[in-house]
């Protein structure tokens, strides 16, 4: 059914074509076409979008549907032909050895098959397990023998889940913990449960249906934010639910978990929690959006800090380099209005060890942020110098410093140094968008056809490309198993591979499976003995065994013409 209806979306794209009429095109000639034309089109097409500019590549590990480890590499670069930096997919590499050794020889193969230079690599973003930060044998610093230049980005959306985690470990009640998943484990496998729930919801609420509770995942960022918000929501119906449940099916958990939701201080900690973890969850959201302005990530960052420490320190405090932070606690801290009205009105007898527990879990917070993200404040403060508000001024701190860890040539740092101090007299008409500003520096030319801010603009551009966290890695892991799933579990790596290198260079060039102008030399390779070469592995799908042949029928089984998009 799925063949017959890519080979008419074929006789469609191909009309003017000779001999399209009698064009047929099965499983077989579909996946020979995908693997061997259409992937090696998009991967060349990217490796000529690179050219010979600088990059950084964003990696981590994971396993598919049949728990082959893999490691997932996107690639951030700044796309001349579009003018703006791009965060695109490079290789999924099959790992046989998890270690760092294992990691870096996959990463380097990925790159030489995919026609790249090592040391074009800019830097690395990981997240923070010790195979890929460890000072002595991890993965940055085995290449970073081979790269001097390298720099090592931790991911700031895993910063920020670790140090909510151990602050609430540390600092609050277990129980919530327990509250917060067996709600979610109450309701997870069982439709008779769910239908009780929704019933007694709809009789309390007239006639609406519930909210599906969060599940919490170490996967998904700060999840246990979402989860909290949508308990609260819920909390009269679910307390209600379990009232009735610890009669109806006389269960132990549900009596544990109905006694926890009579506990008020329960509902205090989970409302003292929404509000700061609702801080925290929107500089996350900043971190891993798609699209954003990185020069001001910085200040996002830090303001997070600066409003944690506002909720316990002595009102007016400025903490200096060195002062304790608990030497300055404010003795009756204001930890939020919801709070604030749930303590006047519950007057709990341990309210003072309430209030106690919570601060400590700010101070912890706040300790874990500054010991966690130093290194990424200092590259962020490298990119706020070129923002748009910033460059652009008369008067501005000097460059020299960071042009320092991308170049050592003296001359190189002095021209920098002059088209610096001169990029002001210069009336830019893009000087609101940090990227559109730098790309028409980028492009600028003076009477003699010569750019002269070139080294500038180079220096900025590679800057602009340094990542900020882990979330585009994430999502080529999220698409992989929607491509890769439980039906088509025998799908292949170089399949893999190619299906992701066409979603990712259609959606590159803001277009669909169906409206996309392929070459004139690529239309006429579909056809020939060249789309059915098996041994031929196009670039970017890298595998450890390269003598695999294309997908076969069984392995394809339906593809669906979403796989492309």
């Amino acid at each position: 059914m799925v063949a017959e209806s890519r080979s008419e979306l074929c006789k469609v794209r191909f009309a003017d074509s000779k001999g399209c009429k009698d064009f047929k095109l099965k499983r077989t000639k579909c996946s020979a076409i995908v693997c061997n034309v259409l992937a090696p089109h998009f991967s060349s097409d990217l490796k000529d979008d690179i050219g010979d500019q600088k990059f950084s590549l964003l990696i981590d590990e994971s396993n598919d549907i049949t728990v082959t480890k893999l490691l997932g590499i996107a690639i951030r670069f700044y796309s001349r032909s579009k003018k703006k930096i791009v965060v695109t997919f490079l290789d999924l590499v099959e790992l046989p050895d998890c270690d760092s050794t294992g990691i870096c020889d996959a990463l380097k193969r990925s790159l030489k098959n995919n026609g790249l230079e090592l040391q074009k690599l800019t830097a690395i973003g990981t997240d923070n397990a010790s195979v890929m930060t460890g000072v002595n044998s991890g993965v940055y610093a085995k290449l970073k023998t081979e790269v001097p230049h390298l720099i090592l980005i931790k991911c700031v959306c895993h910063s920020l889940q670790l140090a909510v985690s151990h602050a609430t470990a540390q600092c609050l009640p277990r129980n919530l913990d327990f509250l917060i998943k067996e709600t979610y484990n109450w309701f997870s496998h069982s439709a008779i449960r769910q239908a009780r729930y929704k019933e007694i919801f709809s009789l309390i609420n007239d006639g609406q249906a519930p909210l599906k509770l969060i599940h919490l995942s170490q996967t998904r960022w700060l999840s246990v934010e979402s989860a909290i918000v949508r308990i609260l929501q819920q909390w009269l119906e679910l307390k209600t639910h379990f009232g009735m449940a610890r009669h109806g099916e006389k269960c132990y958990t549900a009596e544990i978990l109905y006694g926890m939701f009579c506990d008020k201080e329960n509902y205090a900690f989970l409302v003292f929690l929404k509000h700061i973890l609702g801080e925290v969850q929107r500089v996350n959201k900043k971190f891993e959006a798609e699209v954003q302005d990185p020069t001001k990530l910085l200040s996002d960052l830090l303001h997070l800090i600066d409003s944690m420490k506002s909720k316990v320190l002595i009102p007016g405090k400025t903490l200096k380099a060195g002062e304790l932070i608990e030497s300055y606690l404010d003795p009756r801290p204001y930890l939020g209005y919801e709070f604030e009205k749930e303590m006047s009105e519950c007057k709990f007898p341990h309210e003072k060890q309430i209030r106690q527990r919570c601060v400590s879990f700010v101070v912890e917070l706040i300790k874990q942020l500054e010991q966690r993200l130093p290194d990424n404040v200092q590259v962020l403060q490298s990119m706020s110098l070129l923002s748009a508000g910033e460059c652009l001024q008369p008067i501005k701190p000097g460059i020299i410093d960071l042009a320092k860890m991308f170049t050592e040539s003296d001359e190189i740092l002095t021209r920098i140094d002059f088209q610096w101090r001169n990029l002001h007299k210069i009336l830019w008409k893009k000087n609101t968008d940090t990227s559109e500003l730098w790309a028409e520096i980028s492009s600028h030319t003076d009477a003699t056809g010569e750019n002269p801010f070139s080294d500038l603009a180079e220096l900025a551009l590679t800057v602009l490309t340094l990542p900020h966290s882990n979330a585009d890695v994430e999502r080529i892991f999220s698409h992989m198993n929607i491509v890769k799933s439980k039906l088509r579990n025998r799908l292949s790596i170089k399949s893999l591979n190619a299906l992701l290198t066409i979603r990712y260079g259609l959606r590159r060039n803001g277009s669909c499976c169906y409206d996309y102008k392929l070459p004139k030399e690529v239309l006429q390779s579909i056809g020939t003995l060249k789309a059915y070469e098996s041994s031929q592995s196009p670039a970017g799908c890298s595998h450890t065994q390269p003598q695999q042949s294309a997908a076969t029928d069984e392995e394809i089984g339906d593809w669906e013409l979403a796989d492309l998009e």
